[in-house]
């Protein structure tokens, strides 16, 4: 395999909920620390657009739109 796990997860979407908004989520059983581009809200959804080796970085999935 030519990807480790953390690169696979970028692209993935998920929702800002009660549990993750403190800025951490659970992908395949692993806990990520994540911090947003733009502030988020409850119900947010997000993108996974960057990977350190601290956190995920996550941007608004509105945000990703091209007109």
């Amino acid at each position: 395999m030519g990807q480790s796990l953390d690169t696979r997860l970028l692209g993935r979407h998920f929702i800002i909920d009660q549990i993750n908004y403190q800025g951490t989520v659970s992908f395949y059983g692993i806990f990520y620390h994540f911090v947003a581009v733009t502030p988020v809200e409850l119900g947010d959804e997000v993108v996974i657009t960057g990977i350190t080796a601290e956190r995920l970085v996550v941007t608004k999935a509105e945000e990703m739109l091209t007109y």
